[in-house]
C-alpha cells in the first residue's frame, strides 16, 4: 500500500456534536486511510474550559483553551467548526481563514447571518469552505445544488428541514397527544446536537433556508429576513381535521424563484397524504426539488442527531483533504451573487385552510363567502361540523379551503370576518401545499 499522507486537523468545540464527531473519526480513521491514502489527524481540540467533564475517550493532551497554540502550528490545514453561535465564533473562524486554513462547518447560525463575509473571505484566501452538515443533517444537499444540478434551473424547493419539529408533528399525528405532552418525551433529547432548547420555532429551518437561497440562487439573505412561523400553536383539533380532509401537518420550508423576487418562508403546512413529503416521518428531513431539466425529485435522510451531522463532516473532511492532496483549486463554486429581493409574506400566493367556530344559525356561510369574494378570494370547498358546546348557543366548525390567494387578501378578509358577532373564538389559518382536493361534498350552516 502506498504511503499515506497525513492531513492535520483542529476541531473547534467539544460539545455533543464535537464529542460525537471525535468518536466517529476514531472509528473510521483506519478505514479512510486504507481507502483514500489520507490520514486524517485530529491534533487539536479547542475548548473553553480544559477541565470540563467530557467523554473519557478524548485525550486530554490534545485539548487547548488557547487559539494561538493552533494558529502558530503551520501544519494545521483544516479546522472544523462545531462551536456554534455567531460570536465569538465569527472572530475565531476569520483568524483561521486569514491564515489560509480550510474550514468544514456545522454552524448554520453563523453562515446564515454572515454568509457573504465568510464566503468572500474564503474565496479571497483560495480555501475550501464546506458546510453540508449545517444544512440537512445527513443529506448532501450542497453537493446536489452545486454539482449535480449545475446545468439545470431550480424553480423551487419544498423541504422538511427541522428533524426536531418533524418528530414532534409526527408524534402528534401518531399518538393524538398535545404538543405540550410530546415535548416531555425523553426521546427528543437524543436528537439535539447541543444543549440548546429543542427547536420548534422555525428559526433552525429559516437559517437553513437562507443558506439554500445562496447556494441555489446566489441571493444573500440574512435568516432574519425569512418569514418563519412556529408549530407551537398547532393543536390536536388541527391534526384531527387535517387527517379528516386527507392531509398531514408539516413544518415546511418553501423556496421559489419568481420573476418579481425570491419567495422564502417557513410555516406549518397542510401536505396532501399522497405527496412524497408525507413519507418523511420523525427525525428525518427531505428536500423536494423542482427543476427545468431533471423534473421533480426528492432527497431524503436523517435530519437530526449528532451522528448524521458527524458523518457529513467526515465526508467533507475527506473531500477537502483529497483536494489538498491533488492540489485542485475548488470543489464547489462559491455563490455568484445576484441582486434579487426577498418578497414580503404579504405578497405570496398560496392555498389556505380556514377553520372558524360560528353560531349554528342560517346565513352564516353566506356572510363569510361574501367577505371572501369581496377580497378576491375563491372558495374551493366548505365543510360544516357540529361542535359540542356547554353554553346555550349551538356552534359549529366551518372548514373552508381556499384556492390560490394572496396572503394580504386572506388576512384582510379575516380581520373583517372577526367583527361579526356570529364568530366565536380565533380563526385558524394554515397554508396548503398544492391545490386542495375536494374529498367531501360541500356543506354549510345556512
Amino acid at each position: 500500500m502506498a504511503k499515506s499522507k497525513e492531513v492535520k486537523i483542529a476541531l473547534l468545540g467539544c460539545g455533543k456534536l464535537g464529542q460525537g464527531l471525535y468518536k466517529l473519526w476514531k472509528e473510521t480513521r483506519l478505514k479512510i486511510k486504507e481507502q483514500t491514502g489520507i490520514d486524517l489527524s485530529i491534533s487539536y481540540i479547542l475548548v473553553k474550559h480544559k477541565k470540563y467533564k467530557r467523554d473519557s475517550a478524548i485525550p486530554v493532551d490534545i485539548l487547548t483553551d488557547n487559539i494561538k497554540n493552533i494558529l502558530k502550528d503551520p501544519e494545521v490545514q483544516i479546522v472544523i467548526d462545531t462551536i456554534g453561535g455567531i460570536e465569538p465564533t465569527y472572530g475565531i473562524i476569520k483568524q483561521f481563514l486569514n491564515r489560509g486554513c480550510h474550514v468544514v462547518s456545522a454552524n448554520r447560525a453563523l453562515l446564515a447571518s454572515k454568509m457573504r463575509e465568510v464566503f468572500e473571505l474564503a474565496r479571497s484566501r483560495k480555501v475550501h469552505l464546506q458546510f453540508d452538515a449545517a444544512l440537512g443533517g445527513g443529506i448532501p444537499i450542497v453537493r446536489m445544488l452545486k454539482r449535480d444540478l449545475i446545468a439545470s434551473r431550480i424553480r423551487g424547493m419544498w423541504g422538511i428541514a427541522s428533524g426536531n419539529a418533524n418528530y414532534l408533528l409526527t408524534e402528534m399525528h401518531r399518538s393524538k397527544k398535545s404538543l405540550k405532552e410530546v415535548l416531555k418525551m425523553p426521546e427528543l433529547q437524543r436528537l439535539t446536537e447541543s444543549h440548546m432548547l429543542i427547536d420548534y420555532e422555525g428559526a433552525d429551518s429559516a437559517q437553513k433556508l437562507a443558506l439554500l437561497a445562496a447556494m441555489a440562487f446566489g441571493v444573500e439573505v440574512n435568516y432574519l429576513q425569512v418569514h418563519a412561523e412556529s408549530i407551537s400553536h398547532i393543536k390536536q383539533v388541527d391534526i384531527q381535521f387535517a387527517e379528516e380532509f386527507g392531509y398531514r401537518i408539516k413544518l415546511l420550508t418553501v423556496l421559489r424563484d419568481r420573476d418579481e423576487g425570491l419567495e422564502l418562508r417557513v410555516h406549518p403546512t397542510l401536505v396532501p397524504e399522497d405527496h412524497p413529503l408525507n413519507s418523511v416521518q420523525y427525525d428525518y428531513n427531505a428536500f423536494y426539488i423542482q427543476t427545468d431539466l431533471v423534473g421533480e425529485f426528492m432527497l431524503y435522510g436523517k435530519g437530526a442527531g449528532v451522528y448524521p451531522a458527524a458523518n457529513m463532516i467526515i465526508r467533507d473532511l475527506v473531500e477537502v483533504a483529497t483536494s489538498i492532496k491533488t492540489s485542485s483549486k475548488y470543489m464547489y463554486e462559491f455563490p455568484l451573487w445576484r441582486d434579487k429581493k426577498v418578497l414580503p409574506i404579504e405578497e405570496i400566493n398560496s392555498g389556505y385552510y380556514l377553520r372558524l367556530t360560528c353560531l349554528d344559525i342560517p346565513g352564516v356561510m353566506g356572510r363569510i363567502a361574501t367577505v371572501l369574494g369581496e377580497n378576491n378570494i375563491n372558495i374551493g370547498s366548505a365543510h360544516a361540523n357540529r361542535k359540542e358546546q356547554i353554553k346555550p348557543e349551538k356552534t359549529a366548525y366551518i372548514n373552508i379551503f381556499i384556492e390560490s390567494a394572496k396572503e394580504k387578501d386572506i388576512f384582510t378578509a379575516i380581520s373583517q370576518i372577526k367583527k361579526y358577532k356570529i364568530i366565536k373564538g380565533e380563526i385558524t389559518v394554515i397554508r396548503i401545499l398544492g391545490e386542495h382536493k375536494n374529498v367531501n361534498d360541500s356543506t354549510g350552516t345556512g
